[in-house]
C-alpha cells in the first residue's frame, strides 16, 4: 500500500487543495482525503472540510453544466459532433462567474458567440434546473 497525495487546483476558484488517496484501491473504491487546503477569497471563512466540500460541489458543477448545455441543445447551431462528441463550435464560448456566499453560490454562465432565442434559453435553462436543481445555475 503506497499513499499519494495529489494537488489539485480547481479551475472554479484559487483554491489549492492537497488530498490522499491508496494507489492500491480501484479508482471506483478510492476515497481521497483532505490533507491541505489554501482557500481562495471565495472559501475562506469556511473550515477546511466545509471548503473542500463545497469546491467538490462547485467544479464538477460547473462541468455537468457544460456538458448538459451540449446535450440538452436544442439547435445544433451551438455545436459541432467531433467523433460522436458534441463540443461547442469555434467561436462559441461559455463564460462562468459565482453570486453569493459560499456554500451557497449561483452559478451563472453567459454563451457568447451565438444569439440564442427565448425559447432556446429556455430549453437549456429548464434542463439544468432538472440536472442540478433550481437556482443552483442561471443562464444569463
Amino acid at each position: 500500500m503506497a499513499i499519494r497525495t495529489t494537488r489539485w487546483s480547481p479551475d472554479t476558484c484559487t483554491c489549492v487543495i492537497d488530498y490522499t488517496w491508496d494507489d492500491t484501491t480501484s479508482e471506483t473504491n478510492r476515497v481521497h482525503t483532505l490533507s491541505t487546503i489554501t482557500k481562495c477569497p471565495a472559501h475562506i471563512a469556511q473550515t477546511d472540510s466545509t471548503a473542500y466540500s463545497t469546491v467538490l460541489d462547485e467544479n464538477p458543477r460547473k462541468n455537468i453544466a457544460l456538458e448538459n448545455i451540449l446535450s440538452s441543445s436544442p439547435t445544433t447551431a451551438l455545436y459541432d459532433t467531433v467523433n460522436g462528441t458534441r463540443q461547442f463550435k469555434q467561436g462559441i464560448n461559455v463564460n462562468f462567474s459565482w453570486s453569493g456566499t459560499a456554500p451557497n453560490r449561483v452559478l451563472t454562465l453567459t454563451i457568447t458567440g451565438i444569439s440564442l432565442t427565448t425559447p432556446q434559453k429556455n430549453t437549456l435553462q429548464t434542463a439544468l434546473n432538472t440536472r442540478l436543481g433550481s437556482g443552483k445555475v442561471v443562464l444569463a
